[in-house]
């Protein structure tokens, strides 16, 4: 167990520091709401201002924080105003983790003496009130230390933060009016998107103008605006809430109960016939309240009334609002006796309805509405935070008594709005810290397949940038799906297209709608729906070949993730010209192929490869919903781990301008091996040869024999013979079993295509004997191959590779 100290432990270490003097001896804390805390005092000697610390450790120190509080400071950087504020402000200090209690008291001295020296001035007061002098000294402390979080802080401080892209563009913008789909943080910062998007919890209203008033006065009051650009109700309804649109209106009328009063319905419907015949006359007089206070929690109410002349603008509304009134009357049968509220117990709880009341004079007329205003310059639109709330209002309130109600009459005089700049949030600074290469974020991206490597991908490219992609894939969301995807359960049922489609949208705000292209959908009508474009391989959809290629047409990068062999043959001939990329998994997901058709057609390159590996067939999964039948297990780890490897491989050969050559990712006892394809062409010829480094590796390391003859090449060609594919290099000893279990591993497609003989002393030559051999084994007919390889190894190790071709052996010479 660890040796945690006692309270005199920390006693005798402070009586021995040097500049400090022990004030109080360290024992447990008296505050019954700190436990298993020592507490002690201690004093700074020979600073700028005296300096007496409260010293909080805890019985766990060093595995639990000292703390470091006084009251002879305030208002400096890393001086905290907040939690135990009755024992003074917290040092902020940020002490690394030392192993011992003694180790970690000296670290935290150091860092106590590194705060005096920095942040104690002479021009400075102990006490510093002055909130621009604390600002300022934040913002400064946080540059001149290059405190990267604190720079930060004051770098994002907008309360407005416009994220994506044409958002100052008139042209992004068809209606001069509308919403801001947003994200608003628990401390009100909102976070506004260029298009909607899932996630967002509030709606931020908009409206653009042409013109800045040259008396820029006129944008500090919502009513000045109103009138300077005529807007209507409407409008004003919606810039500001409901309750803040009722009060746009200049003068309106509203009537609240009489405390303490009875009427029968004759009674109370003559008092209102009396206060409108009166309101008739030409000179009209009513009981005018002077202004009252009145608090729930202080239970008194002051109040007086006047005979005042009634004004004639004053005399329709009053009309109008006793007709309702009347309603009101006859509804109820009378006016029923209403206990004046502040004639209760002054200790009595508050009812449901005043603790309403009570909550809105306390904080509800605080609460902010905000909108944004769009001044248009040119072709860009410059966006100014307003917000205002209830407290801000300023209105003169006449009031009637007419004995059954009183009668309010509201004169708006303003409604004072604040200011804010945005922040926009670039595309180069959402991405800064994980963006795609340029060339590979640039590219337009056809996304094959959207199943558990699909699903990915797109995560993946989402997160780090892409621009513009398309997505096919014919099936729909099932409860299968997610366990190894990047699905969730809100999207079961719905097209993979849509589901991608919609986290695309909310992950990536500089993806342009018009350019996330989906192939496969459900269509709506009232009574029918129906999955649309659902076929061609269960994946691209399409009603003949043309239509499909024509489709690809304005794509420069084909990623297909559908595992299918109909899928990857008719890409490799039908979109040759494009660059090609095809991932898929081995059971278990122990290997993922990528293969491009930078090294050659890949579907060949594909079916050779994936030949070779030997797979537990036994155990396919087969029950359960999401996938075709049977299909493999493998879970989302595993999947997502290589996944993410090929996309970091692609984008490391795509920063180099080039497309990656083809990897078979596989887990080892040695970790995850990265086997890549290299190609070789053949001096003259239009073929080409692809070995995987592995393979040469294995072949390096094999022993030499006293013939010159080393071992045999396993591979494969294609069907067009323009394309050899080695898939095993092996010792002439071990030859006849391991061909044997090859051959049958890949159901025939391997099998013997050449010899691997040592060059003699002079690099890539080969002997005569050797090409004797090769061009027997050419005329062999129990052979099967007309065009055997010969793989010599040279003096310095390497490889050279040759194929017997019209009666001679020509050279392969790597490529790029």
């Amino acid at each position: 167990m660890f040796d945690y100290k006692n309270a005199q432990f920390y006693t005798d270490y402070f009586s021995s520091l040097e500049g400090f003097s022990l004030l109080e001896e360290f024992k447990d804390s008296e505050d019954e709401k700190e436990k298993n805390l020592y507490v002690g005092s201690v004093e700074v000697l020979n600073t700028i201002h005296p300096l007496v610390l409260r010293v909080e450790i805890p019985f766990t120190f060093p595995h639990n924080k000292l703390v470091f509080r006084t009251k002879s400071l305030s208002g400096y950087p890393h001086l905290i105003h907040n939690g135990k504020i009755e024992y003074g402000d917290w040092f902020c200090l940020n002490t690394p983790f030392a192993e011992t209690p003694e180790e970690q008291l000296n670290q935290e001295i150091t860092r106590l003496k590194e705060w005096i020296s920095h942040q104690m001035r002479e021009d400075l007061p102990a006490i510093i009130k002055d909130a621009n002098v604390k600002k300022a000294l934040a913002f400064a402390n946080a540059y001149e230390w290059e405190n990267l979080d604190e720079v930060k802080e004051f770098s994002s401080i907008a309360i407005i933060t416009f994220v994506g892209q044409e958002i100052q563009l008139r042209s992004s913008y068809k209606e001069l009016t509308g919403y801001f789909d947003c994200v608003k943080s628990p401390d009100n910062r909102i976070y506004a998107f260029s298009h909607n998007i899932d996630g967002t919890n509030y709606k931020l209203p908009y409206i653009i103008v042409k013109e800045v008033p040259e008396n820029v006065s006129i944008l500090e009051d919502f009513l000045l605006m109103k009138d300077f650009y005529g807007w209507d109700e409407e409008t004003c309804h919606h810039l500001l809430s409901k309750s803040n649109y009722k009060s746009a209106k200049n003068t309106f009328v509203w009537s609240s109960p009489k405390y303490e009063v009875e009427y029968t319905e004759e009674q109370a419907l003559n008092i209102a016939n009396d206060v409108i015949s009166e309101l008739e006359k030409e000179e009209s007089y009513l009981d005018k309240k002077k202004p009252f206070i009145y608090s729930i929690i202080k239970k008194e109410q002051f109040k007086e009334t006047i005979r005042k002349k009634i004004p004639p603008c004053h005399k329709k509304l009053i009309i109008e609002e006793l007709k309702e009134v009347k309603k009101e009357i006859i509804t109820n049968n009378g006016i029923k006796y209403i206990e004046a509220p502040w004639h209760k117990v002054s200790e009595e709880l508050m009812t449901e309805e005043e603790e309403k009341v009570e909550d809105w004079v306390q904080f509800g007329q605080y609460v902010y509405d905000y909108f944004v205003v769009g001044f248009e310059h040119g072709k860009e639109i410059q966006w100014v935070l307003f917000f205002t709330n209830p407290a801000s209002i300023k209105n003169n309130q006449i009031s009637y008594d007419i004995k059954i109600r009183t009668i309010n009459i509201n004169s708006l005089v303003s409604i004072k709005m604040d200011k804010a700049s945005p922040q926009y949030i670039t595309k180069e600074m959402f991405f800064g810290r994980g963006a795609l290469c340029p060339i590979l974020a640039g590219k337009h991206i056809a996304l094959v397949g959207l199943g558990a490597i699909g699903s990915i991908v797109a995560d993946v490219l989402t997160h780090s940038g892409i621009q513009y992609i398309g997505l096919w894939d014919g099936d729909i969301v099932e409860p299968g799906n997610i366990c190894r995807s990047s699905y969730q359960l809100r999207d079961l049922g719905q097209s993979k297209v849509d589901a991608i489609k919609t986290k695309i949208q909310s992950i990536n705000p500089f993806v342009n709608i018009s350019e996330v292209i989906p192939h496969g959908y459900w269509s709506y009508d009232a009574n029918f729906s129906n999955y649309v474009n659902g076929t061609f391989y269960g994946n691209v959809n399409y009603n003949n070949q043309e239509e499909a290629v024509k489709q690809l047409d304005n794509f420069d990068l084909i990623i297909d993730c559908t595992g299918s062999n109909e899928m990857l043959h008719f890409l490799s001939y039908a979109a040759s010209n494009i660059d090609i990329i095809s991932m898929c998994i081995t059971n278990h997901a122990n290997d993922l192929l990528c293969i491009t058709n930078k090294d050659g057609n890949p579907f060949e390159l594909r079916k050779a490869y994936l030949s070779r590996i030997e797979q537990d067939t036994k155990n396919f999964y087969i029950e359960g919903e999401g996938c075709y039948s049977p299909t493999f297990l493998a879970n989302n780890c595993d999947i997502a781990s290589l996944v993410n490897l090929a996309l970091r491989d692609l984008n490391l050969s795509m920063d180099k301008g080039t497309l990656m050559h083809s990897t078979i990712y596989s887990y080892s006892e040695r970790g995850i091996i990265a086997d890549r394809i290299s190609t070789y062409k053949l001096e003259g010829y239009d073929i080409t040869l692809n070995v995987s480094k592995e393979t040469l590796y294995d072949a390096e390391e094999m022993n030499d024999s006293a013939d010159g003859a080393i071992g045999y090449i396993f591979g494969s060609y294609s069907k067009d013979g323009k394309q050899v594919m080695i898939t095993h290099i092996v010792d002439a000893l071990n030859a006849e079993g391991l061909l044997s279990d090859a051959f049958e591993t890949s159901k025939g497609l391997i099998d013997y295509i050449g010899d691997y003989h040592y060059s003699g002393e002079k690099s890539e030559t080969y002997s005569a004997s050797s090409f004797e051999l090769i061009a027997s084994k050419a005329e062999d007919c129990s052979i099967n191959t007309n065009n055997p390889l010969l793989a010599v190894r040279n003096p310095d190790g390497s490889i050279t590779f040759f194929l017997y071709i019209n009666n001679e052996l020509v050279k392969f010479s790597p490529m790029s």
